[in-house]
């Protein structure tokens, strides 16, 4: 019965960094998409003015 035990703890640890990784993965994404739309923005407020 101990060696289930163990299993499961060990199991839900490893799910648990799953998930921890995956919320910072998402998180990174978020960051990259924020970035990369910034830039489209300035790209795009530069275009207006060299055009005005």
């Amino acid at each position: 019965m101990k060696t289930a035990s163990k299993e499961l703890k060990k199991l839900r640890s490893m799910a648990e960094n799953s998930l921890n990784k995956t919320a910072e993965l998402q998180q990174l994404l978020a960051q990259i998409e924020a970035t990369l739309s910034r830039a489209e923005t300035h790209k795009l407020i530069q275009k207006t003015k060299s055009n005005s």
